[in-house]
């Protein structure tokens, strides 16, 4: 059955170039074990979130349901719901964790059609595994689109047909609209999730993150992009709805 939707896909960043690595230290990690500890870390945030922290958050929220569908990747995920408040809420309390627990994460919301046609895993004697996950529509796209707009940055961009859904609750608390030089026909807006007290103190964590690696000049735009955002979180007043603080920060 296909319906209209929101969509998240957020994407833990560098993998590839973790994984291709050749100038590791012999007494560093290599680069396939900072991946698999960054990994895990995505997954079982992802799950916790998921499974125990939203239906306690939402639990007196009967106007944003729950997500409904999750698809989980090695280092993405895709996570559907029938409001936008469904989606946001989730990228936000991830962006939060993601700086929490140190990987670098970036994600896109976008709408549209949505369906889920199969999904399951298949295992035979000779060890051969095939899973499968079968799921389309524009809501997909969108948020693919937007995560992979040119605007860089650990943040969570925001497709040009969301804003267009003007009517749903929480879109205006939840988002700014981007800087002119950065706007683009996959991105206008971004998700906001720190609150002004919040983003001096998360800016200064993710500044320590940053230094603590070796970045290619690439990479470093993106943390860089993400600290000038986190500047614009503070200037802004506004609340943000069904959202603990940061306590830890």
């Amino acid at each position: 059955m296909t319906r209209t939707v929101f969509a998240l896909f957020v994407d833990v960043m560098g993998v590839q170039q973790a994984l291709l690595s050749t100038n590791d230290r012999l007494d560093a990690p290599s680069g396939f074990d900072r991946c698999r500890e960054r990994l895990g870390d995505f997954h079982r945030d992802l799950s916790y979130l998921i499974v125990n922290e939203l239906p306690l958050l939402l639990n007196n929220s009967p106007e944003i349901p729950e997500p409904d569908f999750v698809a989980e990747f090695s280092d993405s995920a895709y996570i559907i719901g029938e409001r936008f408040a469904s989606v946001a809420i989730p990228a936000i309390y991830l962006m939060r964790r993601a700086l929490r627990h140190e990987y670098p994460l970036r994600g896109g919301i976008g709408v549209g059609t949505f369906s889920h046609e199969t999904s399951g895993v298949r295992a035979d004697q000779n060890r051969q595994v095939w899973t499968t996950s079968s799921f389309l529509g524009a809501a997909v796209v969108t948020a693919y689109h937007a995560e992979r707009s040119i605007t860089p940055g650990l943040r969570v961009l925001i497709h040009p047909l969301v804003m267009r859904r003007n009517t749903e609750a929480y879109l205006n608390a939840y988002t700014l609209s981007l800087p002119a030089s950065e706007q683009n026909a996959d991105s206008t807006h971004e998700l906001r999730f720190w609150r002004n007290a919040e983003a001096d103190d998360a800016a200064l964590r993710l500044r320590a993150f940053r230094d603590q690696q070796n970045l290619s000049e690439r990479a470093m735009r993106h943390y860089d992009a993400a600290i000038t955002a986190y500047e614009r979180f503070r200037a802004t007043k506004k609340d943000l709805p069904h959202i603990t603080p940061a306590i830890w920060l």
